[in-house]
């Protein structure tokens, strides 16, 4: 069955998301002043937004959703329709940063994807899933299941990588990391088990990639 992405932002909520998830502080943590920022497969994140008001970066958004980009330009934010999946997927101009949020583990050939595009910007900001959290390790050992891949479409999710898989995955296609820090995870009061082991205790984890 087709993959409507319509009607799938028409379930998930027409709108502009008003606050910033953890991921995305950091990204414009990482983003130098008045740079130029592309993100691919943007949905509904109010990062370039804020990139734009709080860093003055010429900013663009990318999605297969015409509808959801609709949102994106209601505040003034330029944006084209692609399919990163096609054969023909290719950009058109140079940044210095592209941002991937949440993306890569959507795509097939991931590695075919960032050939297409690493000639196109200096760095990649780019976040992932971590397979090897302890709560996926847990259910595994206890229930048997391995971690939701999928709630609205079973092709959600068809790549998998730890944290230290996908730093050996970036040392392969010879792409330099600068920065990795874990967005959230485990932690005890204060304390942010996720800041000193990644591996185990980050659930979500960024990456700033300097393209060779």
């Amino acid at each position: 069955k087709f993959f409507d992405y319509d009607e799938y932002w028409r379930l998930r909520g027409l709108k502009l998301r008003r606050h910033l998830r953890e991921r995305e502080e950091l990204f414009i943590d990482w983003v130098k002043e008045g740079s130029k920022v592309l993100d691919i497969a943007c949905g509904d994140a109010p990062v370039l937004l804020e990139l734009k008001q709080q860093k003055n970066c010429q900013v663009e958004g990318s999605d297969i959703s015409p509808l959801i980009l609709s949102e994106q330009e209601k505040h003034n934010i330029p944006t084209f329709v692609s399919n990163i999946s096609s054969e023909d997927f290719k950009l058109e101009k140079q940044y210095d940063y592209v941002i991937l949020s949440e993306l890569l583990e959507h795509l097939v050939h991931p590695e075919k994807f960032l050939g297409k595009i690493r000639h196109n910007t200096k760095y990649l900001i780019i976040s992932i899933p971590n397979s090897a959290f302890y709560r996926y390790r847990t259910d595994f050992l206890v229930r048997g299941r391995f971690f939701t891949q999928w709630v609205h479409h079973p092709s959600e999710h068809v790549r998998f990588w730890s944290h230290i898989d996908f730093l050996d995955w970036l040392k392969a296609l010879d792409l330099e990391v600068v920065k990795c820090e874990a967005s959230n995870g485990l932690r005890i009061g204060p304390i942010k088990l996720f800041n000193f082991w990644k591996n185990l205790f980050g659930h979500q984890i960024c990456y700033l990639v300097k393209v060779k």
